[in-house]
């Protein structure tokens, strides 16, 4: 049977893992180990992937695949779109990238759209997410919604709110959107199926 969580129901999952002797580390790198292993395995001739992060857990997910795609010999391309503060897993995982010739990270304000990418990875908000999009952000969705390559959101595009549906008008357009562990309510409505494409369930380590 599929599971549905809210987000405080994620939350909740988390927390009764970690307790029951997980970490969330471990959890983050769960979610971006199985994210990387389909990618890897949908896109077998692809090379070059762009990570557009925020500064949470989201982004953290997104600087785990950037660490395995990169390990399998792709070029990968990390930007930060809210700042260089990160929470503390995701600095963890961006200081895991540093010896990794095939990983620049973009001190660019500017989003290199010259580059043709295989692969786009939306690791901006998670499923926390409510209200409108920061204008920053807005403006990057809009950019990424504009240009080729597979758009992959995970847990939830960038800009749905993954328990009500509701959504910014630059929310991320995803070809393939990563639910871990569960599928959010918004997966199911017709405004999240038309942003979040083909939605896959993966398993993290939390029932």
């Amino acid at each position: 049977m599929v599971k549905i969580y809210t987000s405080a129901e994620m939350r909740l999952r988390e927390q009764i893992a970690v307790d029951a002797g997980s970490s969330f580390e471990q959890l983050m790198e769960n979610a971006g180990q199985a994210a990387a292993k389909d990618l890897l395995l949908r896109f077998p001739n692809a090379g070059r992937a762009l990570m557009v992060c925020g500064k949470g857990n989201n982004g953290g997910d997104a600087l785990v695949i950037a660490r395995v795609l990169a390990q399998k010999d792709w070029q990968v391309d990390v930007y930060f779109v809210l700042g260089n503060r990160l929470s503390e897993l995701s600095e963890l995982n961006r200081g895991r990238l540093k010896n990794l010739d095939s990983v620049r990270l973009i001190e660019s304000d500017q989003l290199p759209l010259e580059i043709k990418y295989d692969v786009v990875v939306d690791g901006i908000f998670g499923t926390g997410f409510t209200g409108a999009l920061p204008e920053q952000v807005a403006g990057v969705c809009r950019q990424l919604n504009g240009i080729t390559g597979a758009k992959i959101a995970l847990d939830i595009p960038t800009g749905l709110n993954g328990d009500t549906a509701e959504y910014d008008q630059e929310t991320f357009q995803a070809d393939i959107t990563y639910a871990f562990a569960a599928l959010k309510p918004a997966h199911l409505t017709a405004e999240g199926k038309r942003f979040s494409g083909e939605v896959i369930c993966l398993d993290i380590g939390i029932d």
